[in-house]
Formats: structure tokens, C-alpha cells, sequence
């Protein structure tokens, strides 16, 4: 499996052993030997069918799917394939094909099938899937610390802060200097391995090291007694209106609270875990749990996140599953349905992209 990346923009340094190396060249393209006939271009291949040993009753099916597939086409607003003269169930199958590739349209990972329940309706269901493209969504809290020793700064400094509160309080991310958070656990290990590799005399970077997980626990305390006041949600709005910014990166910050703000208005009550244990996985081992790449982190910069990342890597090349936003969604009268399905991990992913890229850019 494909080793875990960092964030675009998260390092300011190259890091080998959290990103993989991008590929050099395009792979190469497989093409005929002659041009092929612009007839075969043109032509519309249908999709596959082969009779079944029992085909379910026509009546019910065909009603029953075609009522399911009128609340999915009413949701997002797009028609229904005609398929008048196709013989059942061929019928069923092109007008799933089509509507399939309706929703890929959208731009969005959605898998459509149809399912058939205790009582034998058939209804449409669609499973959304939001794709973290193998990425640890670490966010550095030294770097806000420091933003907030500037005088000059002291504004853009606290309107992160309350994004920080927000990211905290609400979005439910966890903070690495919890008990119960899975980067304490790093930071623990990391602590006990150094201490006895200098008292073997076998650490090369020991003192640095050592610098570096002392910072992290002073000021990551700082930081966590900062955000955990709930005043900097109170004010958090009010801040957003009386911040004026000098520069692009105040713009840019402004944005990224802005973004925030708004996520917490929508969606006051829900939290960035809500659908990661909606899937079902074969098996309780080996999987990547959204807890272990989702969290507050003390800095992505420097020897003790190296050697933090390559752990963490390690233990995710044995893993061969991901636990990641996923929504089903059933459609007939009696379920509550949305077109906006995982819209708050659309955009809060995004925004945690972009305050990342903030944080390890600050001027």
C-alpha cells in the first residue's frame, strides 16, 4: 500500500520517509501498431448481461427500481434514460449504467447499486466514498505559538487561534498531547527510545532531539490551555469583523478563518469522524484508522518529525485497508436524503489543507 503522505505545502524540507517520490516521466502509453478505423471510435458499446438462473418478477422490479431511480434523478437534477423498447431486465441494467455515470459526473466518489431488501423491493442506494489520497492531515501548533510571540501579528495570530478551537472543540480532532490521542503515543515512544540511546552513547542527534520533545510538550501545553477556552469561539465571529488584513498571507488567513466560521455555523454539532466507521471491513487488523492521520501534531519540521513520520509510516505499509468518510444513502420515500452527502468532509478537509499550508508559510 502506498506510503501515507503529508499535506501539500505541510514541510518546508524535503522528507523521504513520508512522502512518496512523484514519477519522473508518464507512464508509457499503449497503442496500436496501425490507426484504428474511425467507425470503432464512434460506436457505442452497451453494457454487458448475462442471464441469470432466476430473473426476479418484472412488475415489481421495474416499478420498484424505476420509483427508486425518479427520487435519485429528482435529488440531483438529471433525466432518466429512456430505455422504452429495451426488453427486461436489459431495461434496468442501461438505465443504471446511465445514471452511474451521471453521478461520476458530479466530480465526486459515488458508487450506485441497486439492492433488494428483506421483503423483496429493489430500491438504488449510493455509497460515498471522500478519498484522504493518503494523506496525514497533521496540523503543527508550534508554529501558531510562535505567531503569537510577534506583537505586529498578535490579530492574525488569535483569529487562527479560534480556527484552532473550532478544528478542537467541535470538528472533534484530537491533540497530541492527550492521553488518548494516538500521536501521544508517538511522542511517548519517541521519548523512551531517546533516553536510552543516550545512555548507550548511540544517538548522534540526541541533544536536538531532546530540544525538540521538550518544545513540543511546553509549548503544545501553551497552546492546548489557549484553545481550550471556549471564549475564542465566542469571539471567534466577531474577530472575523474587525480583522483587516496588510498582506496576502493575513488575506489568505482571513479565508481560511472564514471557511471555519462558516462550518461551524452549518454544521455546529458534527465532527470530522462521524462517517469513518460507517464501512465494513472483513477484518479488526490492519487497518489505518482515521484517528491515526487526523490529528494536531507539534511541528512537521524537523529530526524529531522524521523520525515520528518514518514510524508512523512503517506501521501503515502493514496495513491494507483505510477507514475513510463513507455515507450510504437509500433511496425510496421513507429515508432523509441529501445531494449535499459528506459536503462538511469536503470542505473541511480542504480547509485543513489550506490552514496547514498557512501554518508552515508564515513570513
Amino acid at each position: 500500500m502506498q506510503t501515507i503522505q503529508t499535506v501539500r505545502g505541510i514541510r518546508r524540507k524535503y522528507r523521504p520517509t513520508a512522502r512518496c517520490a512523484p514519477s519522473k516521466k508518464e507512464p508509457e502509453q499503449f497503442r496500436s501498431a496501425r490507426t484504428p478505423a474511425d467507425g470503432f471510435l464512434r460506436h457505442f458499446f452497451l453494457p454487458l448481461f448475462e442471464m441469470g438462473k432466476k430473473i426476479p418478477d418484472q412488475f415489481q422490479v421495474e416499478n420498484d427500481f424505476f420509483n427508486s431511480l425518479a427520487i435519485l434523478t429528482g435529488l440531483y437534477g438529471f433525466e432518466v434514460l429512456d430505455t422504452t423498447g429495451k426488453s427486461y431486465p436489459y431495461n434496468i441494467l442501461l438505465a443504471h449504467c446511465d445514471a452511474q455515470k451521471q453521478l461520476n459526473s458530479l466530480g465526486r466518489d459515488i458508487e450506485l447499486s441497486i439492492m433488494q431488501c428483506n421483503n423483496g423491493c429493489v430500491k438504488l442506494a449510493t455509497k460515498h466514498i471522500y478519498n484522504t489520497c493518503n494523506t496525514l492531515y497533521y496540523i503543527p501548533v508550534l508554529p501558531l505559538y510562535l505567531l503569537l510571540q510577534k506583537r505586529k501579528q498578535k490579530q492574525t495570530a488569535e483569529l487562527l487561534l479560534s480556527v484552532f478551537a473550532y478544528l478542537y472543540h467541535i470538528a472533534g480532532i484530537p491533540y497530541y498531547r492527550e492521553n488518548s490521542s494516538c500521536l501521544f503515543y508517538h511522542y511517548e515512544c519517541m521519548e523512551e527510545w531517546m533516553i536510552d540511546e543516550l545512555e548507550d552513547e548511540k544517538c548522534k542527534n540526541g541533544n536536538s532531539m531532546i530540544s525538540e520533545l521538550n518544545s513540543a510538550s511546553y509549548y503544545g501545553d501553551v497552546i492546548h490551555r489557549k484553545m481550550y477556552n471556549p471564549y475564542h469561539l465566542n469571539v471567534f465571529e466577531k474577530r472575523i469583523g474587525s480583522y483587516k488584513f496588510n498582506n496576502s498571507f493575513e488575506k489568505d488567513c482571513l479565508n481560511v478563518a472564514k471557511q471555519a466560521l462558516t462550518l461551524m455555523l452549518e454544521y455546529p454539532a458534527d465532527t470530522i469522524f462521524q462517517n469513518t466507521s460507517n464501512r465494513v471491513f472483513e477484518s479488526d487488523e490492519g487497518i489505518i484508522r482515521a484517528e491515526q492521520y487526523i490529528s494536531f501534531i507539534a511541528d512537521t519540521d524537523g529530526a524529531l518529525y522524521e523520525n515520528i513520520a518514518r514510524v508512523i509510516n512503517d506501521e501503515f505499509n502493514e496495513c491494507c485497508e483505510i477507514e475513510e468518510p463513507t455515507l450510504l444513502q437509500i433511496y425510496d420515500d421513507q429515508n432523509e436524503l441529501t445531494h449535499k452527502a459528506l459536503d462538511l468532509e469536503y470542505r473541511l478537509f480542504a480547509l485543513l489543507n489550506d490552514l496547514c499550508t498557512l501554518l508552515n508559510n508564515i513570513p
